[in-house]
């Protein structure tokens, strides 16, 4: 029996925080790829080691309708205020705009 292969989400800033973390990512191809409860892998952008995760919740929302509190977990530490993760997804994506639709992927790290 093969073992199911698990969803690897890739990660620039690889820093995690004990306890629950948020990853926001652009579309909602990661809302219909997941269910809280899912075991995902986490891995560093350039290549790695990867790491267990367990998705504990998922938002699907208008970027421009994040409130600051949800960010509290955000894993990157840049990323705590709207505009810090604003100013990175504008990074990631030229074209980025406030009224995309993103996910918000809530996940523990195995290990915390």
């Amino acid at each position: 029996m093969v073992a199911e292969k698990k969803p690897v989400l890739l990660f620039t800033t690889y820093k995690f925080r004990s306890g629950t973390n948020l990853s926001v990512r652009r579309g909602i191809r990661w809302a219909s790829r997941l269910d809280t409860g899912d075991t995902i892998m986490v891995q560093p952008r350039e290549g790695g080691e990867q790491q267990k995760a367990l998705v504990t919740g998922l938002k699907v929302k208008r970027f421009r309708d994040i409130r600051e509190q949800e960010l509290s977990v955000e894993h990157d530490p840049q990323c705590h205020t709207w505009n810090g993760l604003f100013s990175t997804m504008k990074k990631l994506f030229d074209d980025f705009d406030e009224t995309e639709i993103v996910t918000m992927i809530f996940f523990t790290v195995e290990g915390d």
